[in-house]
């Protein structure tokens, strides 16, 4: 019976020494470890020096064509429309015969009343027509004059002190993508819109081939100022507290430094202040960068002008 209890106690030492063993083994390794100095993280970007280009600040507004002047033809007698002699899109002279009327008072015979007009344009509307009884306060027909159209757009009255009489403009048309034409300012209201705070302005369109169409929607561009710009691609551009900065490379690292940004054309960005245009700004990765960081730049590039 002791020789059992000896056993046991011999096997329970053991077991313990081993436990202890391992425990010291494990501890030690971790010490080692513990000593061991940190893999270095450096992390691969992508970086640009800034490029210029020219950025036009300009002034937008939409609206629409109207005629140069409309002007409605009469008969001055009475009776019935006996023939038309123009219709729609007919180009009109001063003096031309437009309509024959047959005058219908009983006991009376009249000569057919040649009707003209006293203004040069295009029919855009017949209102009467053969068989229609007229009198002199019913419009026959509705005349345009569109060898010069009007643009009538509204103006936002933030920006219409840069709007003035004479100044050129670039107009589009939805009926013609990919066309400008230009126009110049001919008239601008003296009166502000109280909903929409605009102010209508109208500008002239020479329109011979009589392409341009009253009733059109336009869109109209006004550039007011030019000026040379540093930029950098957005992606650049980071926020941090509600302020705005980029990473520069320098010396392997990534250096903070805070902008000032400006107008935004396509896919870049224009720095007012925070760069003196011969850096490298780290563009791809950007947002994932921290002051300082170890960095190494794959293929340097200048952005695109």
């Amino acid at each position: 019976m002791k020789i059992g209890k000896i056993i046991i106690i011999f096997i329970l030492v053991a077991l313990a020494a081993f436990i202890g063993y391992r425990a010291n083994q494990n501890i030690q390794a971790k010490k080692k470890a513990a000593s061991q100095p940190a893999a270095e993280t450096i992390v691969p970007v992508e970086a640009v020096r800034p490029g210029t280009m020219e950025i036009a600040e300009k002034v937008h507004a939409v609206g629409g064509i109207q005629s140069d002047s409309e002007v409605s033809i009469f008969s001055k007698v009475g009776g019935k429309i006996a023939n038309n002699l123009v219709k729609m899109g007919s180009a009109v002279k001063p003096g031309q015969i437009v309509s024959i009327v047959n005058r219908d008072e009983v006991g009376y015979d009249y000569k057919p009343y040649e009707v003209k007009s006293d203004a040069k344009g295009v029919v855009a509307r017949i209102i009467l027509n053969p068989g229609a009884s007229v009198n002199p306060s019913s419009p026959i027909l509705n005349l345009i004059d569109i060898d010069q159209v009007k643009v009538v757009v509204a103006v936002d009255e933030k920006k219409i002190r840069f709007i003035g009489m004479g100044q050129g403009a670039r107009v589009t048309l939805e009926a013609y993508p990919g066309e400008v034409f230009n126009a110049r300012v001919t008239n601008i209201s003296p009166v502000a819109n109280p909903v929409n705070r605009t102010i209508d302005v109208e500008l002239g369109i020479p329109n011979p081939d009589h392409r341009i169409k009253p009733g059109m929607y336009v869109e109209v561009e006004w550039v007011i100022s030019k000026r040379a710009a540093t930029v950098v691609p957005l992606g650049a551009v980071v926020d941090r507290g509600g302020r705005k900065y980029v990473f520069l490379v320098q010396a392997g690292l990534a250096k903070m430094t805070p902008v000032t940004v400006g107008a935004v054309v396509g896919d870049v960005i224009e720095i007012l202040s925070g760069l003196a245009g011969d850096e490298q700004v780290v563009t791809s990765g950007a947002g994932q960068l921290n002051d300082k960081d170890k960095i190494k730049v794959i293929e340097p590039k200048t952005v695109e002008e």
